[in-house]
């Protein structure tokens, strides 16, 4: 077992961050991320030499991770990465079994931090399962990353400001944005105006996407859903109509559009596995994506050295997960008696002031783009619901009737949630509908459970350790 000070698992905002400020205190930790390369889902690096690669930062997001990225760069040498590497289990003592190509290896770091980010949310509706149908980061990540077109005429739908983002981008590749079909009325907006003026900047910026799709000649379509997809074989056309508040379609004021693209999400869920492994204590909180660690406001859990920061503790957005991400890595440094608590104190406060007028804005939209009741009865007794088990709303729904209001006993009765995917994509929106058919609260429904492996991982992978260089008797000061 290979032992370290600091693990921080994820190389998004929260986690970049995080070790940069362990750095520049003198520590020295380790970063794991699934991917090729740094910088999460909302700064994804693009291949090397690949035409997205040259591409220059076009917006004040692009331009700030870029140099989020520069500064983490030349902290290499500081910090130990290792890439293309993915947590399959957490064990009692923060003791994690991390995998890759290679083999796997345990690790037992004094202090853990999880910036493991968030996935996004869609519930099942009929046609959802089509291919053409994707969410808005898989269409983003296939323009963004790959500069591959995803179609060539597209809706873009669902609830958040991260619609608008999208839908220029695609408009920017050359695809044909139809519509933006978004959940919320614009009249909710004037409801929430005084703490959307908490944060002036983000409040232009997202005006600014708006202006460039009405000069574009994009509709955004407020206060409407879509509630079907259909095709022979593949995305032909989607159904989409006006709502009311609970996201409920009239579909006596049904139209349909022909796309071959439907790109479609309703937030963002935090992805807890890691955190619920390591025993931390969950709570509900709609606003920020559903169940989330309990963390103190320096981003520590219920479980002493197990730290949580961005999405993974409550989604936020990327500004927000940055300074979680130093908050966290400020406390440990202070742990390690890296940090004298004049200096401590005095960089928390700074954190903590920025942090706030951020989280009245975040609050606010929150309840502007909240996930409405309605969304959960859009699927149809021949919807499928649980991918992996290939289960249907006509076989989970009878379940439910006979008590099956919990997790544990859905499971048992249906075996939704015992695919490789353990639950994250059916579950969030299995537990609204349950909550909706049983007139429960989501927290009186409960979270999915999770157990090692979190992910597909085979006997092959087992076989062999990863060749760590054990530094577990490095003096102190080298941050180990």
């Amino acid at each position: 077992m290979i032992r370290r000070k600091v693990v921080i698992v994820g190389a998004g905002p929260a986690g970049m961050s995080a070790a940069l400020v362990l750095a520049q205190a003198g520590a020295r930790p380790t970063v794991l991320d699934e991917n090729p390369r740094v910088g999460g889902q909302i700064f994804r690096q693009p291949p090397p030499g690949s035409p997205a690669a040259a591409a220059r930062p076009k917006d004040a997001s692009a331009r700030h991770g870029a140099e989020l990225l520069r500064r983490f760069e030349a902290a290499r040498a500081r910090i130990e990465l290792l890439n293309e590497a993915y947590v399959w289990g957490v064990f009692p003592e923060r003791r994690l079994a991390i995998g890759n190509q290679g083999g796997w290896q345990v690790v037992q770091p004094e202090h853990l931090v999880l910036a493991t980010g968030a996935y996004e949310y869609t519930p099942p509706f009929p046609g959802w399962t089509l291919p053409g149908v994707m969410t808005p980061g898989g269409a983003q990540s296939l323009v963004k990353t790959w500069n591959v077109r995803p179609g060539k005429s597209v809706v873009v739908a669902g609830t958040g400001p991260f619609l608008l983002v999208v839908a220029r981008q695609l408009h920017a590749a050359g695809v044909a944005v139809e519509a933006v079909v978004e959940l919320a009325r614009r009249s909710e907006f004037l409801r929430h105006a005084p703490r959307l003026l908490s944060a002036p900047g983000l409040l232009f910026e997202g005006g600014g996407y708006l202006r460039e799709l009405k000069a574009a000649g994009i509709p955004v379509l407020w206060g409407h859903v879509v509630f079907a997809a259909g095709g022979e074989g593949r995305l032909q056309h989607v159904e989409l109509a006006p709502c009311d508040a609970a996201g409920t379609p009239d579909r006596e004021r049904t139209r349909r559009l022909e796309v071959d693209t439907l790109a479609i999400g309703y937030g963002f869920v935090p992805r807890v596995e890691l955190a619920q492994l390591a025993g931390c204590e969950l709570e509900f909180q709609d606003e920020l994506g559903g169940w989330i660690p309990r963390k103190d406001e320096a981003g520590e859990s219920s479980v002493s050295g197990v730290w949580v920061a961005g999405d993974g503790g409550g989604v936020s957005g990327s500004v927000v997960a940055e300074l979680e991400g130093e908050l966290a890595g400020l406390a440990i440094a202070g742990r390690l008696g890296l940090l004298d608590a004049a200096t401590l104190a005095r960089e928390k406060e700074q954190r903590l002031a920025r942090l706030a007028p951020l989280r009245r804005f975040r609050a606010a939209l929150d309840a502007v783009y909240r996930v409405r009741p309605g969304l959960a009865r859009l699927a149809e007794p021949d919807t499928l619901v649980c991918r992996c088990e290939e289960l249907t709303c006509s076989e989970v729904d009878p379940a439910i009737g006979f008590g099956g209001h919990d997790f544990r006993t859905l499971k048992v009765m249906t075996r939704l949630g015992m695919g490789p995917c353990q639950a994250r994509m059916c579950w969030p929106a299995m537990m609204r509908r349950i909550a909706d058919r049983t007139e429960k609260s989501c927290a009186e429904v409960g979270p999915s459970r999770f157990r090692p492996p979190v992910r597909p991982t085979t006997v092959g992978d087992l076989v062999q350790l990863i060749p760590f260089e054990d530094h577990s008797d490095a003096p102190a000061g080298a941050g180990r």
